[in-house]
């Protein structure tokens, strides 16, 4: 029996669930789903809720365009859904998780079933993670004196670049006068249309090579590096590639699945990097959100708001251990401070992968 795959404009139903009825503003007002199977519900507010909104108008648009390449390529109905299934189950089974310790090969994220899948779900977990970063990076000080001009931002490893959407919209809220070049870095040339269909710069650019200013024409203010650190930068030839190229970046936000990085951590600390953990430590360690800086001063401040996008990523049930206080967990995640305020995602204005089977 064949697979059957909504069409575009369905792609996002019953991904965020509205209260049943009207409720005064609540951070958890609003339920919505980060995982395939929709087992683990988080929450969040009206001005989250609308966020999300847009980030799904967007994502249909470029699951459509992906969808009308599929559909040319096919011969009949029965090609296009061998294509979408295929790419579920790339997508769901992760073969080179066992066979090449990455999460998906190179042509696995080549095939338009997987680019599918990934536009339907990570989309979401990459926009929530980065704004809860980008809150937690902010309120310890790492936008500090960020006003006005043009800041230049790459994703490493960005494939459409969901987390360039998170910065741009972040940063139209908390720095409006500031204008951004986001380009997302990425070795799949295929993932070019997806993300200039969503308003990106995209570049073809090899991790193992650095040079990511002469990738991006011209210097970087800041990079995200998200769910790419553990598996393809761990090694000496990035580590020292990327201490270099931090004498010029401002900061590189890093978000990982892993909460135990301390080998990686310890390899950029021992090439002059400073690391910083945004994450709360006092259920052991966990560096699944961190900075990796250069002789900055940071200037962190503290406040008692709630975060847009709460528990992202999720905190409880964190594993203890024996190293360093703990590591691990069910679902990934952690705790942290953060800063909220009105949030929107202009209306009017239009992780590689984890290495989880259930993301």
């Amino acid at each position: 029996m064949s697979t059957t795959v909504r069409a575009s404009s369905d792609v996002f139903e019953g991904v965020l669930v509205p209260p049943r009825a009207p409720a005064p503003a609540s951070p958890h007002a609003h339920k919505y789903y980060q995982d395939r199977n929709r087992k683990w519900p988080f929450h969040t507010d009206d001005a989250g809720a609308r966020l999300l909104g847009a980030l799904f108008d967007a994502a249909r648009e470029v699951i459509a365009v992906l969808d009308a390449h599929i559909a040319a390529r096919a011969m009949d109905e029965g090609e296009r859904e061998s294509i979408l299934r295929e790419g579920a189950d790339i997508y769901a089974k992760k073969p080179s998780i066992r066979e090449r310790d990455v999460t998906w090969s190179q042509a696995e994220y080549r095939h338009l079933g997987l680019q599918r899948e990934y536009c339907r779900f990570k989309s979401v977990q990459r926009f929530t993670e980065t704004w809860a970063c980008l809150e937690r990076a902010m309120t310890a000080g790492v936008f500090e004196g960020v006003v006005g001009g043009t800041r230049r931002v790459a994703s490493l490893g960005g494939g459409p670049g969901f987390e360039l959407i998170a910065v741009r919209e972040f940063f139209a809220v908390h720095f409006p006068d500031v204008t951004l070049d986001l380009i997302s870095l990425d070795l799949e040339e295929t993932w070019r249309g997806a993300a200039e269909g969503l308003g990106l710069r995209f570049a073809q650019w090899d991790l193992r090579s650095g040079r990511v200013a002469e990738a991006c024409g011209g210097e970087v203010d800041f990079a995200v590096a998200s769910y790419v650190f553990k598996m393809y930068m761990c090694d000496d030839v990035v580590a020292d590639w990327l201490a270099e190229e931090l004498k010029t970046i401002n900061s590189v936000l890093v978000i990982n699945r892993d909460e135990y990085l301390k080998q990686g951590c310890a390899m950029m600390e021992s090439r002059g990097v400073d690391v910083l953990k945004l994450l709360k430590q006092d259920g052991g360690r966990d560096d699944r959100q961190l900075v990796f800086s250069r002789d900055r001063e940071f200037k962190p401040w503290s406040n008692t708001s709630l975060m847009t996008f709460p528990n992202v990523p999720y905190e409880e049930h964190k594993k203890k251990s024996d190293r360093d206080g703990g590591h691990g967990g069910s679902r990934g995640g952690g705790g942290g401070g953060g800063w909220r305020s009105n949030t929107r995602w202009g209306g009017d204005r239009s992780g590689r992968g984890s290495s989880g089977n259930r993301w």
